[in-house]
């Protein structure tokens, strides 16, 4: 072994032929879009992240929009934020934006169900 050289078991000639070996791919931590679930456009054509249910509106002194599927990743800054505009991904579910209420306290008919008293009121009422 010559003094300054490094033995290395590498053939240079397999090196020659493979170039692209030795370009390391950095691996990423994190993807670098944190605000969506899945790629923007992966959802159905036409629809945006403005008419999906799942579009939080966080108010401080300006209003920022989130997705709330990904709620545990919140940051305070902007790698979180979603633009209305965005196209919809694959978590996309359409928005109610109108609910009607239905109450059953009024579908009986008088005295179809007896009169309940509550214990306290029975027990007032014996003195």
């Amino acid at each position: 072994m010559t003094p300054g050289k490094i033995n290395t078991c590498i053939d240079k000639d397999w090196l020659a032929a493979h170039p692209d070996f030795l370009i390391q791919v950095s691996k990423v931590k994190h993807p670098t879009d944190r605000a969506h679930p899945y790629p923007p456009g992966s959802g159905p054509p036409g629809q945006t992240c403005g008419t999906c249910a799942k579009l939080c509106e966080r108010h401080f002194s300006k209003t920022y929009f989130k997705c709330h599927v990904l709620m545990k990743f919140w940051t305070a800054g902007p790698g979180t934020d979603i633009r209305k505009k965005d196209p919809a991904c694959l978590c996309w579910e359409p928005r109610i934006d109108k609910v009607e209420l239905v109450s059953t306290l009024t579908r009986h008919r008088p005295g179809q169900f007896p009169a309940q008293e509550s214990p306290m009121y029975r027990r007032l009422r014996r003195r």
